[in-house]
């Protein structure tokens, strides 16, 4: 991976540790990420993110990314607001 593109994304290697059904019937993914040696952070995703063979009990990649673009047109518009708001 190249240097700018290691600064726009990140991977972290998730535990999923359970799929649990709610109320309304949806599911969601309970995940287990390591912060430090036998530190864990637990969270939760619907479960329909999570790849068709995935199961509990198996580590997983999950990559978290910046979308430029639709982070320079938030910006732009922004900024379009901003001097609306001025005038």
């Amino acid at each position: 991976m190249d240097n700018a593109k290691e600064k726009r994304q990140k991977e972290i290697t998730v535990y999923l540790d359970r799929i649990e059904e709610l109320e309304d019937g949806s599911e969601v993914a309970v995940f287990l990420f390591e912060e430090e040696e036998d530190e864990f952070q637990e969270f939760t995703l619907p479960a329909d993110l999570l790849p068709e063979d995935a199961d509990e009990g198996e580590y997983l990649t999950i990559t978290i990314s910046r979308e430029q673009d639709k982070t320079q047109e938030a910006l732009e518009e922004s900024k379009e607001l901003l001097r609306n708001l001025e005038e």
